[in-house]
């Protein structure tokens, strides 16, 4: 056994003379090694070694390099003071880094560099005061999007307290102030129109609080409950009239259609509340197969209550930064992986129906150029603010979910499958719609 242990240790002071120093430390962990005199000289050798390479590291601007040298020289508990210094300076460069996040208003990147240093065992009372103005900032986010504007002043009262001189959060401080005074008399007026079922105002004004206050339930729940109000009864392919039937948010079959639009393009319409992202291998299970590196099963969205939400089964981003979980806005910019990535939009106000453009060059497994993911209706129209923009219609096309797929609301007279539709029509699975201004089908997307 001593031989073996001179063997070793001979081995680990040429690897820490080379700069080899993971390779010592595996060596002086064997049991040969363990426990003798020269294998404590050597730790010492090699915590000074791991000290020294996160100083060079730190030179390039390597600091989380830097931290990980740091922090396997700390491990090997040798008592070296050698450590002491190259973490004073690595703290003193994070607690600027933070800072610098909390003057721009980057709070999601200020909250991951807070716990990076928490990971790393930094103990600092100025740590202690930016972390909990960090949390109070946060929490009036959190309150406000949700219409709780009272609790979000105070939190952000105290918060000011703590961050001191902050434009940033100065600006948020009172637009909060503002969007609590607009939002009181706006939710008065909201109220009152839904008391006397003023519909399409209770649309408008839904929408004005929700952009203020995306959460809110009362007005999510109101503008729900409006849309169904104005929802028309639809009646039979070919303008006889049928049995009205409210055309809910029910989720029909097939749950996807394929929809191709002569001169304007192909989109992937779901009408589910739940989508699934993921690669496009052959027996591929999810509802948006990507042509992508990215996992089976990638990450899922869905739509409740909240809005649209995001969730992360491998790794995401949202505008940059890493998330597991996020409550997607209009314009966000969603990356799958390291590199696929969609533009999320909710291109037309008070309508919940949301579209994925694919902006990274990446495609599914069939070649479209959006997914719609519809809530109640979707809008063909020339505008910019339609789901799908057809520069040669004068009149929207409005398509919307019905027990049996989808529905269609027009203006003039169009063909379903070579029959005629004067205003309306339910749409079989399979269809070829024809009319003066534009031609589309749809087809299941199996």
């Amino acid at each position: 056994m001593l031989g073996f242990a001179w063997l070793t240790l001979r081995q680990a002071k040429e690897a820490i003379k080379n700069g080899r120093l993971e390779e010592a430390q595996r060596l002086l962990e064997q049991p040969s090694a363990r426990g003798h005199r020269q294998a404590g000289e050597l730790l010492l050798a090699l915590a000074r070694g791991y000290v020294e390479r996160g100083e060079r590291q730190l030179k390039l601007d390597d600091h989380e390099g830097a931290w990980r040298n740091l922090l396997q020289a700390e491990a090997l508990r040798t008592g070296e003071k050698s450590p002491d210094q190259l973490r004073q300076t690595l703290t003193r460069l994070g607690l600027a880094e933070l800072r610098a996040l909390l003057q721009a208003g980057e709070t999601e990147r200020a909250r991951e560099a807070v716990g990076r240093l928490r990971q790393r065992n930094v103990r600092s009372p100025e740590l202690q005061v930016l972390e909990e103005g960090l949390r109070l900032w946060l929490q009036a986010q959190d309150l406000a999007v949700r219409g709780d504007f009272g609790p979000a002043l105070d939190a952000a009262g105290q918060a000011g307290r703590l961050l001191g001189v902050n434009p940033r959060f100065q600006a948020f401080a009172t637009t909060l102030a503002a969007h609590r005074d607009s939002f009181t008399e706006l939710l008065g007026r909201l109220h009152e129109a839904a008391g006397e079922e003023r519909w399409r105002e209770v649309i408008e004004l839904a929408s004005q609080i929700l952009g203020i206050a995306p959460q809110h339930e009362q007005a999510l729940g109101l503008r729900q409950r409006a849309w169904r109000a104005l929802e028309p009864a639809t009646v039979a392919l070919g303008g006889e009239e049928g049995p009205k039937e409210e055309a809910g948010p029910v989720d029909p079959l097939p749950p996807r259609f394929l929809l191709w639009i002569d001169g304007v393009g192909g989109y992937l319409v779901c009408l589910g509340t739940r989508l699934t992202f993921g690669q496009a291998f052959p027996d591929a299970r999810v509802d948006v197969p990507l042509v992508a590196d990215v996992s089976r099963l990638h990450a899922t969205l869905s739509r409740d209550a909240e809005g649209y939400v995001l969730e992360a089964v491998r790794p995401i981003q949202v505008n940059g930064a890493t998330v597991q979980r996020a409550l997607l806005q209009s314009e966000d910019r969603v990356t799958l992986g390291t590199s696929c990535q969609f533009q999320f939009r909710l291109p037309v106000p008070g309508n919940a129906t949301a579209r994925l453009d694919l902006v990274s060059g990446h495609r599914l497994r069939v070649s479209v150029d959006a997914v719609l993911f519809m809530s109640e209706t979707m809008i063909l129209s020339s505008s910019p603010q339609s789901h799908i923009t057809a520069t040669d219609l004068t009149q929207s096309i409005v398509l919307f979910r019905h027990k049996d797929g989808l529905g269609m609301r027009h203006s003039g007279t169009m063909r379903v499958n070579g029959q005629k539709s004067d205003g309306r029509a339910i749409l079989p699975p399979t269809a070829t719609v024809t009319g003066e201004e534009i031609g589309f089908a749809i087809e299941p997307a199996g």
